[in-house]
């Protein structure tokens, strides 16, 4: 790589120790190019205003030109996991990519997490939600995916979102907190995602002060016979249930749910998980789906104020608003461009090795980004956990209306 100097503005004299890529693997074609796209776009934007990456606090004289490189993960139109990891092998053969960004899908990190691992590449995702590529549960239902996903030994996946079991915990702050209910009956459909929704939504809705009713299944029912919740909707009214939540994946069985619920007189509020947020739900809900919420990993941009700058900037450069996983990815890249600057001070002023870049990504603390102040735990999860709430009005609508941004 070659050497220059040059001078930056009231910083003095300044060596560019050469240009280095950040990775980044998205669907920038086909159906899923509306997800990837507008993620490109954040990524680039911070590098932009990033400019140069010079060292954090010893060695400011000492910089980075810093480049984005984008793969396509799409294949006949969708994002493919084996694409996705044959775009990591290539980022991974590049020296010059310290770092990657992405990807946006649970199947993609499933390929992706191994061959960036050996690699010994950071990747930080600003969408992935599946808690198993970096817990183990004591339930045991992720049956030791995070560590065999990691060949190596060691972490080298991050997320800025948190992950999808928050959302049981977030569901229950909007009915306590927001909705004003006080006694909940809870529906699941016995799967490991559903059952630990379910205790997830217990435990706060009791520690927020309210009370389940009936919670001795905590209201399961066999995802694998027809839907019929006749019974469990006769006994949630009985006991003056003031609130259902639908603790599955199944939107068919939660619109099923929904309608029994009006036709059988008990015309509450129906909370469910991010399945619930397919128009498919409402449509098969028909004229039931109004009054039904749901829950979705992740910010809502226009309720944070810290997120304001990014958003005008965002629209003045390309002309439309952010996408929904924009601000995330945003925050992404930034908190790697901060790791890429410590690790030039931990390299005494010189180019900095993938290890280091690494090292300082798992070392992030406090980092003040556009989505609020987060941290990495030993897992590579953050913990600023946001939780967007949404409802439905009518089955006509494409999506649901925002509610309230939660925190899990």
């Amino acid at each position: 790589m070659t050497v220059a100097s040059c001078v930056g503005p009231g910083s003095g004299s300044q060596q560019v120790l050469g240009l280095v890529k950040l990775g980044a693997d998205l669907p920038l074609s086909g159906d899923d190019a509306q997800d990837g796209v507008p993620v490109e776009h954040a990524i680039e934007l911070a590098v932009t205003q990033a400019g140069l990456v010079c060292g954090a606090t010893s060695h400011h004289d000492a910089c980075l030109q810093l480049k984005p490189a984008a793969f396509d993960d799409v294949n006949k139109g969708i994002h493919d996991p084996a694409s996705g990891a044959r775009n990591v092998q290539a980022m991974a053969a590049d020296s010059a990519v310290l770092a990657m960004i992405g990807p946006l899908y649970d199947s993609l990190a499933k390929s992706e997490i191994p061959v960036a691992n050996a690699a010994h590449l950071a990747l930080v995702s600003p969408a992935v939600s599946d808690e198993c590529l970096t817990q183990a549960p004591p339930d045991g239902h992720c049956q030791g995916l995070a560590a065999r996903l990691r060949p190596r030994r060691i972490n080298n996946f991050f997320r800025v979102v948190t992950t999808q079991l928050v959302e049981g915990t977030a569901g229950a702050d909007l009915a306590f907190e927001r909705l004003g209910k006080r006694s909940a009956f809870i529906v699941n459909d016995q799967t490991a995602f559903g059952q630990s929704l379910a205790t997830a939504f217990s435990e706060r809705f009791t520690q927020d002060g309210g009370s389940i009713m009936d919670p001795s299944d905590l209201g399961a029912f066999d995802p694998g016979q027809p839907a019929d919740f006749a019974t469990r909707v006769d006994r949630a009214k009985a006991l003056t249930a003031d609130v259902i939540y639908f603790a599955g994946s199944n939107l068919g069985a939660a619109a099923t749910l929904r309608r029994e619920m009006l036709g059988r007189g008990l015309p509450v509020p129906l909370i469910g998980p991010h399945q619930l947020a397919n128009g498919q739900f409402a449509r098969l809900a028909g004229g039931s789906a109004g009054g039904s919420y749901y829950t979705l990993v992740g910010p809502h941009p226009a309720t944070i104020r810290q997120a304001a700058t990014f958003l005008r900037d965002y629209r003045r450069v390309y002309t439309q608003d952010a996408g929904g996983w924009s601000l995330a990815a945003f925050d992404a890249t930034n908190i790697v461009i901060r790791a890429i600057a410590r690790a030039i001070d931990d390299a005494g002023g010189r180019l900095p090795t993938r290890d280091q870049v690494l090292t300082e990504v798992s070392r992030t603390n406090k980092d003040n980004g556009a989505m609020g102040v987060m941290s990495f735990d030993p897992h590579g999860d953050t913990t600023l956990k946001l939780i967007s709430a949404y409802q439905w009005l009518a089955s006509t609508q494409p999506s649901g209306d925002f509610v309230a941004q939660l925190a899990g």
